[in-house]
């Protein structure tokens, strides 16, 4: 199934092709960034640009980098991918990675479009990077940074290694779904990256002194960004960002439905004196890391989805394995589910994890309980197989008829996925990442869907309705707040806030 091309994207497909723009400020040449919300059809708008590039001769090679996921679901897969969708002209898509692999269009051809699919990850170390490099030297090459604020860190070493291939290509675009401008610091490393003419600083040290107020530890950190007109001013030129209600028809999103549920006087027990011992250990450590304080957050996090073990501390302490302690959610999503599945004869639904255990244990019972039932699970390391025949059970494209069910990791799922054959989406347990919330919730409202999507938190409370840490997560999550910025004042406050002793 290829959707038509809807007006937005034919607009972005001339944007990114055009060389400059001097009439809206756009003046260095061959450089530009996208930034559609989640869902508006970024990808196909990269791909239709490179192919027309390539077509006109302004380009023979296009290279994309990706977060891993993205680069063998969206970008690379044979049977889903974008890529496949939408490439017509003769070209051979590379996989870049420790063993390569490849698959080819409307071949063989005197002259055939290569494209390169690679992840940031993988190219940090220069014995991969330097080969990499001689491919980009080689042709005319149109470089695709997606999810750029991979690279909005201008220390990391992806960063560096992007930089290096931005050096040596003809054309560059970064693709996001989030602003930028929602923290000045990042556009220093992505602008960058597209040309420095852009923001006239020489270095991170004068970008940081226009635009930068310093406080703090030492006089030397940012206590509040100034000058952001002036950023802006310099900036917009560059970048494209549409937003899905202004230019797609879909249905709505249905606002968040809570569904509470009381963890048992046992469990209660276990979690408030982590609570209190997290608490107390906040108040000894104000020089901790907001690292350290995410593991110990995220312990508590644990208890309320019924289980312990398996976060690594930061601080280098071994974990306990990982154990089942309760099944309070587990057991309100499976009486959520044999409702629906009798409601509606072809329901499919879409639950998402922040634990990887949770998700196991999930799948297990879902298994169990529903054997007519396809289900499949997302997340990190799994075999490619069971990946794609997850995804392919709420791909609109490929969705079987009747009931599917799919449970993932909100990291490793919540990227450039279509999910939206389903229109139901369950939170188990939250990240306290506004973006990889947002991305999560994009997976189904796209174009595809032909129903509103309806959005279910299951939030544990003790055994008389006090609040919880999945309570603070969500308070974190909405202040768009990321684990670098959640200080240890943060969760002090909101974890006595929500306890309502």
């Amino acid at each position: 199934m290829t959707y038509p091309l809807f007006k937005h994207q034919a607009e972005g497909i001339k944007a990114i092709k055009a060389l400059n723009d001097p009439e809206r400020g756009r003046t260095v040449p061959g450089c530009f960034f996208l930034a559609d919300e989640q869902g508006a059809g970024k990808t196909r708008q990269a791909i239709e640009a490179g192919q027309e590039l390539f077509l006109t001769g302004e380009i023979d090679q296009m290279l994309i980098v990706a977060p891993p996921a993205l680069r063998t679901d969206v970008w690379y897969s044979e049977e889903l991918g974008q890529l496949k969708q939408y490439l017509t002209c003769p070209a051979r898509v590379t996989e870049y990675q420790a063993k390569t692999r490849s698959w080819e269009i409307n071949m063989p051809a005197d002259r055939f479009f290569h494209v390169l699919v690679t992840n940031y990850e993988f190219i940090r170390m220069n014995p991969r990077l330097e080969p990499l490099i001689k491919l980009v030297e080689a042709r005319k090459t149109f470089l695709v940074l997606d999810e750029s604020s991979a690279v909005s860190n201008h220390e990391a070493k992806q960063t560096k290694a992007c930089a290096h291939l931005r050096a040596r290509s003809k054309r560059v675009l970064l693709m996001n779904g989030t602003p930028v401008d929602e923290s000045p610091g990042h556009a220093y490393a992505q602008f960058r990256l597209l040309h420095p003419d852009i923001l006239g600083t020489k270095n991170w040290w004068q970008f940081r002194a226009r635009y930068g107020i310093l406080g703090g530890f030492q006089n030397k950190q940012i206590v509040k960004w100034t000058n952001l007109g002036d950023l802006s001013r310099r900036t917009a030129p560059y970048v494209l960002r549409r937003m899905k209600k202004d230019c797609l028809d879909l249905p709505p999103k249905l606002p968040s439905v809570f569904m509470s549920v009381p963890m048992s006087s046992e469990i209660w027990r276990i979690y408030k004196e982590m609570r209190d011992d997290t608490l107390a250990w906040l108040d000894q450590n104000s020089m901790a890391t907001a690292a350290q304080a995410g593991v110990r957050i995220m312990r508590l996090a644990q208890i309320t989805s019924g289980f312990l073990g398996g976060v690594k501390d930061v601080e280098t302490e071994e974990d306990i394995p990982t154990r089942d302690i309760g099944r309070e959610k587990l057991d309100l999503l499976l009486d959520f589910v044999e409702k629906r599945l009798h409601e509606d004869k072809d329901f499919k639904l879409l639950v998402w994890s922040r634990f990887r255990p949770e998700v196991e244990r999930t799948v297990n019972e879902f298994r169990a309980k529903f054997p007519g039932v396809p289900v499949g699970a997302i997340w990190g390391d799994q075999k490619r197989e069971e990946r794609s025949a997850s995804i392919t059970l709420l791909d609109p494209r490929s969705a079987p008829p009747g009931p599917a069910l799919v449970v993932g990791t909100v990291q490793t799922g919540a990227m450039g996925l279509n999910l939206a054959a389903a229109h139901d989406v369950v939170y188990l347990s939250n990240d306290w990442s506004a973006r990889i919330r947002s991305q999560s919730e994009e997976r189904v409202h796209r174009p595809g869907q032909t129903f509103p999507v309806s959005y279910f938190e299951i939030l544990a409370t003790g055994p008389d309705g006090q609040k919880t840490v999945d309570h603070a997560i969500l308070k974190a999550m909405k202040r768009k707040q990321e684990d670098a910025v959640l200080t240890m004042e943060f969760w002090k406050n909101t974890l006595k806030d929500n306890s309502l002793e």
